[in-house]
Parts: structure tokens; C-alpha cells; sequence
């Protein structure tokens, strides 16, 4: 025991104490960019005894702020260590507040599905699940029960899948069943109506009083891995559906404007119905009450959820209507089931201004470094058109042709409304039905505009993964066609991870809600570069080694990775980003 771990354990008391006191403890290292990771002891710990969802987000963090308010007694490098862990395990919880609820939602809407077809009934009785062998769609099946894998419910063997050994994937499984039939798989939708001051029906009233009241709290702090338990799981697929539905009524921005929060604040109409999603927010660690009064306030997690919740948490629900209609994709295939595109082409623009923004300062600084001029700007997978906006802000009056393309006309018509309203160019060309996958249909609407393509920036955020069913040759066509019209690329991809990574890494990335939507509605996630992972726990050819099989070639000096998704040393020395802005030129 280290002299900072005896003061540390000295000085606190409670059941998070011991286990925050140990990871505080240790020395810590700096990444090449400057930023702090703990010792790989020190992170798991932190990872599997100290719970970070919801509720339990918060009394860690707050538990962690008490202990580093007693330093008194230690030098200043042992400070130092113990502020810098701080900053470590404070980014651990943030990120945990946002991609735990979408998670969680999707693996109630899973484990429920498995229920309805029966697969729980074989896992439960120690009976191996091979997909090809379940009489439903095999690649369905496989998808459902990888991500099940990811969440540590089984495990992925040669013979098949089978429950996992930990002794709490039995009882998740023994007490969630299939969802009700009469569940309301609209919940976010009625959620924005009732936040918004308008009315529902009152059997959708009553069903979401049902779920707001439903919420409880994990009752203890108890753990020996991260893996959710069933009230976790409950509780982030009650959460959900309310934080999108207040995104949409405008009342998180509210929320976040004012000092406390009462029922009105959130469903204005209706105090019964406020109450109880305050109770809600109350019981996920968003908001505490502010004592004597029947307010609360946000706590420090529940403001960066209110904050940066809204766009990833969108983006996953506006996957429902798979998610709806899992035990029928399973036996049916997925058909003509499709995502709710109105509200991801909204959630998609509030998580993508950022890595937008950083696209465009590296096309800046390109043209600053090289003398590279261009007169013809794409924005690819359009939705709101929120890389043209910025892009139109920074370049004013000068002669430059924006184009438009998606292969929505609600994301069209979203951006047309914006040009409309002075926020996009008013010379702006759109292209309907472009497939992103079909570089074609775009050249082809370039070529009846007059519009050369050569030398043009194309900027697409999170679109290539778009492509419906691309092995690794159809999608190095598909750059093959892009970089033969002369076309520079600036795009933005989530990274593909391996269920390895996924695991060892927990809740710090949004990478198993992220994928499983993804790979449910046919498209593909991909490395950034190629990687070697255990057989069964394959990845696909990278965004890099396809682009530059396609006739393009990397500019490494303006491509920028997100945070690396590793708090800790990583196990084979590779620490993955969550994401990268891409930058290729025609090799030509």
C-alpha cells in the first residue's frame, strides 16, 4: 500500500471510497498529445469495482471530489498524480454518461427480442446457439448475439454462441423477457409532444407515466466487472426516449439555461406527468433535489448528458424502427424496415458540428500549406448541411460552387429550408437520390450543371459507412470512382473496433450502440487502419488501405483522430480513435 493510498483511504469513508482511493493512488503517465492516462491497474479498477451508469455515475464522481479535496498532508508530486487521475476518471464518467443510456436501450430492445424467439430459453439451459442453425436469419442472429457478447450476456465459442460464465448474465436474462406488446416503441416521439405543451392520447399518456415511474436505481454499489445489471439496463431504456423527446421540444436547452428545474419545466401541461419524468432524471443521476424544495438541479454528469446526450442518443433512437421490429428482421430479413431519417438528420447534426469544424480547419490549413485552390465545395450525405454552413461562414463572398447530395429527400429538403433560411448558400445546387455508394449519380448531376469535378472538395461526415452491404471490394470501387473524377476527399468515420477492445474499454466508448445500428441496418463500420485481431473477432479492410487501393493516397499531416478510446496503456501497444477526419488526394 502506497503512502497516498493510506492517506486517501484515511481521510474518506463510504463504499466507493476504497476502490476510488486505489486508482487515485497511482502514478500516472502522458500521451504524445498531451494528455493524461492512468496505469493499467489503476483503470481496471476503475473499469470493473467503481460503477460509472447513471445514478452511480454521480455518487463516483461525487465520492472522487471528496477525496481530492483532502490532499492536505501530501507533496506536491503525489498532488499531482492524484489531480491528473482526477482528470482521467472525470473524462471516464463524462463519457460514460453519454454512451451508457443508448447502449443500454438497445440491449433491453435485444435481450427482449432473443426472449420472443426463443434463443434465451437454449442459453439458459446450457445449449450452444449457432446461427445458421436457429432456423431465422443467420447473419441476423449473429449480429444480435455479437452485441450480446460486447455486453458481456455470452460468449462467442467455436461451436456456437453460449451464456456467459458471470453470474449475472443469467438473472438479466431470467428477468427480461420480451417487452410488452403494448409498449409505446414511439416513446421519444410522445415524450417531444407532451415536453413541447401538446397532448397525447391518454393511453400514451398512461404508458409513459408507466415507464417514468418504473425507474429504479441500482440498490448497491457492488461489482466485479462493468457489465450492466438489470436495473441498469431498465433504467437507461426508460432514459432515453425522455432526453431525446426533450431535445426535440427544445426543453434541454431550457433545462440548461436555468438554476433549478421543476415538473413544469419539463411537461408544462401536465404536473402528474412532469413529476414523474423529474423522478426519472432523478433516479438516472441527471438531476438532485434541492432540499425543502420540489425542484432539483442538474449534478455535474446530468449537465454534460443535457448538453452533449441529445445528438448521440438521436442518432441511436432514430434507429426504433429496427429495433421495433427485431423477431421480424430475424425470421424475415430486413426488408423494408428503415430508420426514422427526420430526427437522425437532427441528431446527426448536433454530433457531427465538431468533427465537422475540425475537417474544415484542416482544409484550411491544406490550402495554406500547398497553394491547393478549389472553386467547387460537396457536401456528401447532406443532412442539414451543417459542413457547407460552416464552410459558407468562413469563405464569404468568394466564387465558390457548393453542391449538395444525399440520397434522402427529407435530408434535402432539410437543407433546402436552411438555404431558405439564409444559413446555406443561395446558389447552392442540390442532387436527389445520390447514393454515396453510386459515384455515378452525382457526377452525372455534376456534368448536367456544368460543374467540373476535377480538383473539387468533397466533405462527407459519417456517410462511406452508409453503404448498404460493402464487402471490401465494392467500397474500394466506390473510391476508385471518386478519385478517377479527381476528387479530394475530407471525410469523417467512427472507427471499427473489435469486440476485444470493446470490452477491455467499457463504457469510454460509443462504439457497441454505434455499430450494432449500423450493422442492423446493413451498413459497416472500418478500422482506420488494418489491424490483426483473434480469429473469431475479425475486422474488415480499413478506410485507409481501401482508399489508397482505390487511387488515392492519405495526407497523414491533415487527417486528425479523435480521443483515443484506451484511459491506459493498451494491451498490444495500438490505441484506436474513436474516429479520424480522413484527408486523401487523387494519387493521380
Amino acid at each position: 500500500m502506497t503512502p497516498v493510498y493510506e492517506h486517501l483511504k484515511s481521510v474518506s469513508s463510504g463504499p466507493l471510497s476504497e476502490s476510488l482511493s486505489f486508482v487515485l493512488s497511482h502514478e500516472t503517465g502522458m500521451s504524445s498529445a498531451g494528455f493524461p492516462f492512468l496505469a493499467e491497474e489503476a483503470y481496471c479498477r476503475l473499469r470493473d469495482r467503481v460503477p460509472q451508469l447513471l445514478g452511480w455515475g454521480t455518487q463516483a464522481w461525487d465520492a472522487m471530489e471528496d477525496l481530492c479535496a483532502q490532499l492536505d498532508g501530501l507533496d506536491e508530486s503525489q498532488r499531482h498524480h492524484v489531480l491528473q487521475s482526477r482528470r482521467v476518471v472525470q473524462q471516464v464518467l463524462r463519457t460514460a454518461a453519454i454512451t451508457g443510456p443508448p447502449a443500454l436501450w438497445l440491449l433491453r430492445h435485444v435481450v427482449g427480442s432473443v426472449a420472443r424467439l426463443g434463443i434465451t430459453r437454449h442459453l439458459l439451459s446450457d445449449r450452444p446457439v449457432l446461427p445458421s442453425e436457429t432456423g431465422f436469419e443467420p447473419n441476423e442472429i449473429d449480429t444480435d448475439l455479437s452485441f450480446l457478447t460486447v455486453m458481456g450476456l455470452v460468449e462467442r465459442r467455436v461451436e456456437g454462441f453460449v451464456l456467459s460464465a458471470r453470474p449475472g448474465a443469467r438473472g438479466v436474462f431470467e428477468a427480461l423477457g420480451p417487452l410488452p406488446e403494448d409498449e409505446p416503441v414511439d416513446a421519444a416521439l410522445q415524450w417531444a409532444k407532451v415536453c413541447g405543451g401538446g397532448e397525447v392520447a391518454d393511453a400514451d399518456r398512461n404508458r409513459l407515466l408507466l415507464l417514468a415511474r418504473g425507474a429504479c436505481p441500482r440498490p448497491d454499489c457492488h461489482q466485479t466487472d462493468w457489465y450492466p445489471s438489470v436495473d441498469e439496463i431498465a433504467l437507461g431504456y426508460r432514459l432515453l426516449p425522455l432526453i431525446v423527446g426533450m431535445a426535440s421540444a427544445g426543453t434541454t436547452n431550457d433545462c440548461l439555461k436555468q438554476t433549478s428545474i421543476a415538473p413544469i419545466d419539463l411537461v408544462p401541461d401536465d404536473a402528474e406527468l412532469g413529476s414523474a419524468a423529474l423522478q426519472l432524471l432523478h433516479a438516472s443521476g441527471v438531476v438532485r433535489p434541492v432540499p425543502g424544495l420540489a425542484e432539483c438541479v442538474a449534478t455535474p454528469l446530468g449537465r454534460r448528458l443535457l448538453e452533449r446526450g441529445p445528438g448521440p442518443f438521436g442518432i441511436i433512437e432514430a434507429y426504433q424502427p429496427y429495433m421495433a421490429k427485431l423477431s421480424t428482421i430475424a425470421r424475415d430479413g430486413r426488408g423494408a424496415v428503415h430508420l426514422t431519417r427526420s430526427s437522425n438528420i437532427a441528431a446527426s447534426q448536433r454530433a457531427n458540428r465538431d468533427s465537422f469544424r475540425k475537417a474544415n480547419d484542416a482544409l484550411d490549413r491544406y490550402c495554406r500549406d500547398t497553394g491547393f485552390q478549389y472553386t467547387v465545395f460537396i457536401e456528401h450525405a447532406l443532412g442539414r448541411g451543417e459542413a457547407t454552413r460552416q464552410r459558407f461562414v468562413r469563405s464569404g463572398d468568394r466564387a465558390i460552387q457548393y453542391v449538395g447530395a444525399d440520397l434522402e429527400d427529407a435530408a434535402i429538403d432539410a437543407a433546402i429550408a436552411e438555404r431558405d433560411a439564409g444559413a446555406l448558400p443561395a446558389e447552392m445546387v442540390f442532387v436527389r437520390g445520390a447514393d454515396i455508394g453510386n459515384a455515378e449519380i452525382l457526377l452525372s448531376a455534376l456534368r448536367a450543371a456544368n460543374i467540373d469535378p476535377r480538383g473539387a472538395v468533397m466533405m462527407v461526415g459519417n456517410g462511406f459507412h452508409e453503404v448498404r452491404d460493402a464487402h471490401d471490394a465494392r467500397i474500394i470501387d466506390v473510391f476508385r470512382a471518386y478519385a478517377s473524377a479527381g476528387i479530394v476527399l475530407f471525410f469523417t468515420e467512427e472507427t471499427a473496433l473489435s469486440i476485444a477492445d470493446q470490452q477491455a474499454t467499457a463504457w469510454n466508448t460509443y462504439h457497441p450502440a454505434f455499430r450494432y445500428v449500423h450493422e442492423k441496418s446493413g451498413q459497416g463500420l472500418r478500422p482506420s487502419v488494418n489491424r490483426v485481431t483473434a480469429p473469431n473477432d475479425p475486422l474488415p479492410m480499413s478506410w485507409t488501405a481501401a482508399a489508397e487501393a482505390g487511387g488515392y493516397r492519405r495526407l497523414d499531416a491533415y487527417c486528425t483522430p479523435g480521443r483515443t478510446i484506451y484511459p491506459c496503456p493498451p494491451p498490444d501497444g495500438h490505441n484506436p480513435s474513436t474516429y479520424v477526419n480522413y484527408v486523401f488526394a487523387p494519387a493521380s
